[in-house]
């Protein structure tokens, strides 16, 4: 008998790690479309800590979709000319943009010449050159997204951002640091049809403190990813979106260690959607 009930009591608990192990990461909202294509899910955790964070899903088949990294400022000094999120989602007329690669030095103002740390590329002209072993996020003219590590081929590439390290691969998320930070990413749908941007808050007490990098893999994942991408994060974490002809952040940013504070950077990825058809 008590072997028979230690047998009941194993099974038991191995139940209950189970179930544990099948725990979602966070609790999402329903998906809600914000224009053709596009569409964006509130996402919250309380363990292992309090999260906050947002999530767009974009069909990069959609008609009328198209991307955008930050251009080069031509023969001026630096690579770029440092922009907040919202004012490079309002010069450049799109309808959804996140910040994205590395960069530096940090400025306090836009418009000050700023280098991107890792592969750039806009429009098809190449802008930074990748440093080290940062691995990129790229499209195609068509679209076709894909993550890699350097060294790139570029020869169809139209737009590409760097970031700091891959978190996803094959659906095997990748250890990595246990630092904890407000994280920007991206992942890609295991047929290469979805994108997903993902911005989590962070160092906001009583708010969202932020995910290591292997919780970025497995939000991710969690969101249909099979592959993904930690970007430039802390600071510069920030989603925009277009409103009204208007720039609307969705998150809250903390530049400077102050919520809801823009952070200026060298480096963004745009979408470009038509509006949602009139019901």
């Amino acid at each position: 008998m008590m072997r028979y009930l230690s047998a009941l009591f194993g099974l038991y608990l191995l139940g209950i790690a189970g179930a544990h192990a099948a725990d979602p990461a966070f609790t999402a909202s329903p998906w809600m479309p914000l224009f053709q294509g596009v569409e964006l899910c509130n996402l919250k955790s309380e363990m292992p800590r309090l999260n906050r964070g947002h999530a767009v899903r974009i069909n990069l088949q959609a008609d009328g979709v198209r991307l955008l990294a930050t251009p080069g400022n031509g023969d001026a000094a630096g690579e770029t000319d440092g922009l907040k999120t919202s004012t490079f989602l309002t010069k450049n007329k799109l309808q959804l943009a996140i910040n994205a690669a590395p960069y530096g030095p940090i400025h306090a103002v836009e418009n000050k010449a700023q280098n991107v740390a890792g592969l750039q590329v806009s429009g098809g002209r190449l802008i930074s050159e990748t440093e080290g072993k940062f691995p990129a996020l790229l499209f195609t003219k068509a679209n076709k997204a894909s993550i890699a590590a350097p060294p790139f081929d570029l020869a169809a590439i139209e737009n590409a951002i760097g970031g700091f390290q891959i978190v996803l691969t094959k659906g095997e998320v990748i250890p990595g640091s246990k630092d904890v930070h407000p994280r920007t990413a991206a992942g890609i749908s295991a047929d290469g049809r979805m994108l997903i941007l993902l911005v989590v808050d962070g160092r906001q007490k009583d708010y969202s403190l932020g995910l290591t990098t292997a919780e970025v893999g497995i939000w991710l994942k969690e969101l249909g990813c099979a592959e993904g991408i930690n970007l430039d994060g802390g600071g510069t974490t920030t989603l925009a979106t277009e409103d009204g002809g208007k720039a609307k952040i969705v998150n809250r940013p903390i530049h400077a260690g102050k919520p809801g504070t823009e952070r200026v950077s060298a480096s963004h990825l745009g979408v470009y959607a038509k509006p949602l058809p009139i019901k």
